[in-house]
């Protein structure tokens, strides 16, 4: 069973001076660092995870992306990567989050925990490894990784296809499903595991269903067949979560420091420029969808007899923070849970999965336990605004997946609510084309952004071998697709 964890502030005070530290000295992964201290297992695993949950999972490669699928809307004075406007510096900190901040310190943990035969630890090390080198070629397509952490013997790195790169995912994540399996030494993860608690089982089941997740990324890759990445999915989940109380919620606090970092983003720094997109406002007000009383705040909090949400025109001009709807305290109060994938979503690759090998007709009774269970993670039923029977209702109104125009739309949309703030959004956009999305105002190029550029730091320290991607300087850079982008 999943354990519920609550951070202290020591906890959180821990991973902050371990990892927090030094940033501005790494700019990317051909700077070679300090040699880390001689640190225990349990240290590094707490950093590890604090890093990853804070810089990666709820940090840019969500942010601008929850922009350009227009969940979220910068409500300030344009041009910002609303519009856009993301340049390689932009780029910067996405790449070193990614490469310093998450894989290169997994790499030590998993080194340091399989030379004292810890496998438990080196299992969770080689996790958060796969995740964040997914979102590293995600976000960038060909990236360096054979050689990115020797910096002495290759100070410029080659960089890898994104074929390559998801083959060591994929790798990754068997060898952690098999130190679940081993021995686990004389030292296991306990309090420092800030996401599970320990609980050994509840990462291996996000393994697997972190295998079902990339398989469905590369449903439309080049050589790839959809209905055999589909069912390789399904393989997968049935290993995967098998409930609601194995989601994976990294707890924050309401302490300096120590906050939900979409709180800090939202509320402690833009608290009046990054709000909800009008198309996602209007689009959850079209279906009548009761989670919109979750996910955003109405704009006249304080009489809910005039219950208001309003959202902004991504790249217009601001019009003032108190005429828009803001984040909804489920995601973003400064103590708030930050959800890294759920059994809901889970349920909804198993939908689209069995969509693609069997029909509408086999996925519809799973397309409804996946919007029940995005409902039920988000205790919509409880929540003041939302009348008794709503839930109900809106499950037993949505029609069957053999009866609607486009079934594959229904469930990605759905999906799309439901992973609301998560940077799968934007992949499966990218990778499905729904939900339908429309160009911002006064955009900088004439498509939404399919990639983030390269960073400055690559075209400073490794000039030819990112040139030799064929990806330019500039916006355009924003319009050459990932390698597994083809629809």
């Amino acid at each position: 069973m999943k354990l519920i964890k609550n951070l202290t502030t020591g906890a959180l005070a821990v991973f902050m001076v371990m990892f927090f530290i030094s940033c501005e000295d790494y700019l990317d992964v051909n700077v070679n660092p300090n040699a880390p201290a001689d640190a225990t297992e349990n240290l590094m695993l707490s950093g590890l995870l604090g890093e990853f949950s804070y810089r990666v999972i709820g940090n840019w490669p969500a942010r601008d992306p929850a922009y350009w699928t227009q969940q979220l809307a910068w409500n300030g004075v344009p041009p910002s990567e609303d519009n856009y406007d993301m340049t390689e510096s932009d780029a910067n900190s996405a790449w070193l989050y990614l490469y310093t901040h998450s894989m290169k310190n997994a790499r030590e943990l998993n080194e340091r925990a399989e030379e004292r035969g810890n496998y438990y630890y080196a299992g969770i090390a080689k996790i958060i490894h796969a995740w964040a080198l997914s979102i590293a070629t995600d976000l960038y397509n060909d990236i360096p990784y054979s050689e990115a952490f020797d910096p002495v013997d290759t100070p410029n790195p080659a960089y890898d296809s994104q074929e390559e790169i998801y083959e060591v995912v994929f790798q990754y994540l068997n060898d952690a499903i098999a130190d679940f399996d081993r021995d686990p030494g004389t030292v296991t993860p306990g309090p420092d595991d800030l996401l599970y608690g320990g609980d050994i089982e509840s990462w291996r089941q996000m393994a697997y269903t972190l295998k079902a997740r990339f398989h469905m990324r590369l449903t439309y890759a080049p050589g790839n067949s959809a209905e055999d990445r589909a069912q390789n999915a399904l393989n997968a989940l049935a290993s995967g979560f098998q409930g609601p109380e194995y989601d994976a919620d990294f707890q924050y606090e309401n302490a300096p420091g120590a906050q939900n970092p979409w709180w800090q983003y939202t509320m402690g720094v833009w608290d009046d420029r990054d709000q909800l997109s009008n198309h996602y406002v209007e689009l959850l007000k079209e279906m009548n969808d009761p989670r919109i009383h979750v996910q955003m705040r109405p704009i006249d909090a304080e009489y809910p007899d005039s219950i208001a949400y309003v959202g902004h025109v991504n790249g217009a001009e601001g019009i003032g923070s108190d005429n828009v709807s803001r984040i909804g305290e489920f995601y973003n109060a400064a103590g708030a849970p930050l959800n890294w994938i759920s059994y809901a979503e889970a349920k909804f690759i198993e939908a689209e999965a069995v969509f693609l090998t069997q029909g509408a007709g086999a996925a519809d009774p799973i397309y409804r336990e996946a919007v029940e269970a995005s409902m039920e993670r988000l205790d919509v039923a409880s929540h003041a605004y939302v009348e008794d029977g709503e839930v109900e209702e809106y499950l037993a109104t949505l029609p069957s997946l053999t009866e609607v125009d486009d079934p594959y739309e229904a469930i990605m949309v759905q999906k799309y609510i439901a992973n609301f703030l998560s940077h799968e959004v934007y992949n499966d956009w990218r990778r499905t084309g729904y939900p339908e999305l429309e160009l911002a105002v006064d955009p900088v190029i004439d498509m939404i952004p399919r990639r983030f550029p390269y960073p400055l730091t690559e075209w400073q320290n490794n000039p030819q071998n990112v040139a030799d991607t064929g990806v330019p300087l500039g916006f355009d850079s924003m319009t050459y697709r990932v390698w597994w982008d083809t629809q």
